[in-house]
């Protein structure tokens, strides 16, 4: 069965009838990323179509399958046993995080976007890898665009380039498959002379920048633009090596462990605690569900010269400018404590 949002998105509801037929579930409670909650009523629709069970919109902001909030979603158990249905992210991977983000009353349901890609687009990405001299180009893109990556490849096949859509890690991790905290998928493609990204705005083509020290070529197919994003990754790189350097200058750590469930990561702060323990740093640890820049103000000290996000690596790199202290993913601080500005480690 098909579920279409608005005319954007569709959905497989396979994978939750399947679900509903073999738990004995009483209610349904319907997670959405914030983008995709104003289609709620068409996906409403379809599941009544599967269940007459209730159905509750989790309306908390939800930035990925690390941030499931299983945790207060447990508070609704009272109205009977809920079945969370995840949209638009498949599982996140369990070893990058404790094993709390597993759950048998969590059913992930991928949205494929069915906003078309025009060849002429195409053909400006083709152009953009010709003007650099890449040949040899890894394909990549968030789960919602995955599916456009095989005739992708093909196009750019018949233009004289040698495409290649590396292998995943299903079910967490599908072949092409980029996150905003993991990109092994895209890294294990080897030695490329670029990389295409398909997905909506810079955060994933950033972050892969940042992954892979490769030239990025974003191809957006929402505002239909094509972007060779390494000057802006360059700008950024420039401005984390900056403040890896300051760290280091630094007597005192804020280690920030996160308190969702999939950012959770307990393997990590044993990691970055014996290394500071080796370096002679002091440490603070630090428990937080959300990490801003007034979280770090009400708790900044003088014993904490730099901050480490062991939670969400993106909240150092996207909220950069507006942190007084320095914040550094969990790879900047293993440079920081090492003394290395090079080679870069991105995310972890």
């Amino acid at each position: 069965m098909e579920c279409v949002l608005g005319g954007f998105y569709s959905i497989d509801m396979t994978p939750l009838k399947s679900k509903l037929e073999e738990g004995d579930f009483q209610l349904v409670i319907l997670q959405l990323p914030d983008g995709l909650k104003r289609f709620f009523p068409d996906l409403v629709d379809c599941i009544s179509q599967l269940t007459s069970k209730s159905v509750i919109i989790h309306g908390d902001s939800v930035y990925g399958a690390c941030d499931l909030q299983l945790g207060k979603l447990s508070l609704l158990e009272d109205l009977g046993r809920p079945l969370v249905v995840h949209v638009a992210h498949t599982p996140y991977p369990p070893e990058l995080a404790s094993n709390r983000v597993a759950s048998e009353d969590v059913v992930y349901l991928n949205a494929r976007s069915l906003v078309r890609i025009d060849d002429w687009l195409l053909e400006e990405a083709v152009r953009t890898l010709n003007d650099i001299g890449a040949r040899r180009v890894a394909l990549v893109a968030t789960a919602q665009h995955l599916h456009e990556l095989e005739s992708l490849a093909r196009f750019m096949a018949a233009r004289g380039l040698d495409p290649i859509v590396p292998r995943g890690r299903p079910p967490h991790l599908l072949d092409g498959q980029v996150i905003g905290c993991d990109y092994r998928v895209a890294r294990s493609a080897g030695a490329v002379d670029s990389y295409v990204i398909v997905s909506g705005g810079l955060f994933h083509p950033l972050g892969l920048y940042l992954a892979t020290m490769r030239h990025v070529v974003h191809l957006d197919p929402y505002d239909s633009k094509v972007r060779l994003v390494d000057k802006e990754g360059e700008r950024i790189l420039r401005k984390r090596l900056y403040l890896v350097s300051k760290a280091m200058e630094g007597s005192g750590a804020g280690i920030i462990i996160g308190l969702k469930e999939g950012q959770y990561r307990p393997w990590l702060l044993r990691s970055l605690l014996e290394a500071a323990r080796l370096k002679g740093l002091r440490t603070v640890l630090i428990a937080a569900e959300h990490v801003s820049p007034e979280t770090l103000d009400n708790i900044d000290s003088d014993l904490i010269d730099f901050y480490v996000v062991t939670s969400c690596p993106r909240l150092a790199i996207d909220d950069l400018g507006d942190y007084r202290k320095p914040v550094l993913t969990p790879g900047e601080a293993f440079m920081a404590l090492e003394g290395s500005l090079h080679p870069y480690r991105f995310p972890w």
